[in-house]
């Protein structure tokens, strides 16, 4: 763990203005952002760049770059970069606050979650957790950050009022945390060198259950229910589904080689695989258990995210600095954006209620 110090956060109280992307078009989204396409420029455009991928109600997704150390703004309307934020070693993935006011990014090297303003764009404070911090989540209170550290046996638990780690969980000895899902008291955490999911209660901070998975399990999901587990299993280039009760495998289905992470739409009839090792990304028909259309050539095909209404899915190539546009209806990529080198996760910005079309 890195030794630093430990700042006290500053509460500031905002009110939410609300106006929405789904008011706005592309032609004034190509307006608004004329001259204005990053963080890259100088002078007066840069800064107000900055100021408007600022915007609370901005759709938009959050892209950290491993090589650049740095977190990528993408503007949903207008497929453009808006705004960057210098961050610490090799910043792997992003989670907001239920507000979007706030951003919390693990970064691996650096041993440390940054909390970062979405409004200024700038990291507030830094607070160190244990070695190599990947996956995380955020309690729906907004008050407990769980992050996973790839390098050792802990879930490390960051109170976000306070600014400070709050404790650990103790997955047991040899244990490996990687990915993290969240419901209600129920915590699930992917061991990726062990092979199986922990099931903790976030409560009691003991394991509940311990379900075996096939070799390499990733960036795990749950449907809305909590009643299934979706597993990415990397060795074994597949998709598996679990019973979230008993643990019970209910399939496995078959996707690209070193299959990373996985997008189910709200009727739970399809799932969007990524495949990094494969480059890869499979879409599933969960009732058949088949895979229906495999999109190749997508270099190291890392994360995924959907736009609110489901109808594109945004994935990160950490093979060609890229974040990829798949039309979900016509299962094809349709726009490939310019980010940092070796972008990693993927995460939209988005307040409730706002963007409803984009």
């Amino acid at each position: 763990m890195l030794d630093s110090k430990k700042i006290i956060i500053l509460a500031v109280s905002l009110s939410v203005i609300m106006s929405g992307c789904a008011l706005e078009t592309k032609q004034e989204a190509a307006q608004r952002l004329q001259s204005k396409t990053g963080a890259g420029g100088n002078g007066e455009n840069a800064n107000n760049s900055q100021s408007a991928a600022g915007k609370l109600t901005s759709v938009q997704f959050y892209v950290p770059s491993e090589k650049e150390n740095k977190l990528s703004v993408i503007d949903v309307v207008s497929s453009k970069v808006v705004g960057s934020i210098p961050l610490s070693e090799t910043p792997s993935t992003v989670v907001f606050s239920t507000t979007m006011r706030e951003a919390f990014a693990a970064n691996q090297m650096s041993s440390s979650v940054s909390f970062i303003n979405t409004q200024t764009l700038k990291v507030e404070k830094e607070v160190p957790v244990g070695p190599m911090p990947h996956g995380m989540v955020l309690s729906p209170d907004n008050k407990m950050l769980y992050v996973a550290t790839v390098a050792d046996q802990f879930v490390y638990l960051v109170d976000t009022k306070e600014g400070k780690e709050a404790g650990t969980i103790d997955l047991g000895q040899g244990a490996r945390t990687n990915y993290l899902v969240l419901f209600g008291e129920k915590l699930y955490v992917s061991d990726h060198e062990n092979h199986k999911v922990y099931v903790v209660n976030v409560k009691t901070k003991q394991v509940m259950m311990t379900i075996p998975t096939g070799k390499i399990p990733r960036a795990i999901k749950l449907s809305d229910d909590g009643k299934k587990l979706y597993v990415p299993s990397a060795g074994d280039h597949a998709l598996e589904v679990y019973n979230t009760a008993d643990g019970k495998l209910l399939s496995k289905i078959s996707v690209a080689e070193g299959a990373t992470d996985v997008a189910v739409t709200e009727d739970g009839l399809t799932a969007i695989v990524t495949s990094m090792e494969g480059s890869a990304v499979s879409f599933v028909d969960l009732a058949s258990g088949k895979t229906i259309k495999t999109l190749t050539g997508l270099a190291g095909a890392r994360h995924i995210s959907f736009n609110r209404q489901q109808t594109k899915a945004y994935v990160t190539l950490s093979g060609s600095d890229e974040v990829i546009v798949i039309d979900t209806a016509k299962q094809e990529v349709v726009e490939r954006i310019k980010v940092g080198a070796q972008p990693h996760g993927i995460q939209l910005k988005a307040l409730p209620g706002i963007g409803g079309s984009c």
